[in-house]
């Protein structure tokens, strides 16, 4: 077995189910934000059409910005994971876009 259960800490790929689990909360989290949002139609009927779409922008940017970071200490964490165990050191972690699909 290559997961290091002996020391309690996850394995390579323990890491990566839990890294695609939150990526996709995050996903989710902004699904449901961008849904509270007001519509392009009802905001071009209300003469409101600007601010909708720079509520959408900033929410966009937001959420981008968010997932940067996360992505960012995920490849973190699988590199200090690929540290700690020397017997899998040949391996190289995966890149972000790897294991994550938007």
């Amino acid at each position: 077995m290559l997961e290091s259960d002996e020391d309690g800490a996850p394995g390579r790929g323990k890491i990566i189910q839990r890294h695609k689990r939150e990526m996709k909360a995050l996903l989710e989290q902004k699904r449901i934000e961008s849904g509270k949002l007001m519509s392009f139609a009802k905001a071009k009927r209300e003469n409101k059409k600007i601010e909708a779409r720079q509520e959408k922008r900033d929410l966009e940017d937001k959420y981008k910005a968010l997932e940067d970071a996360m992505k960012q200490r995920h490849a973190e964490e699988l590199r200090q994971a690929s540290d700690e165990t020397p017997e899998e050191a040949s391996d190289q972690p995966p890149q972000a876009s790897e294991y994550v699909e938007v």
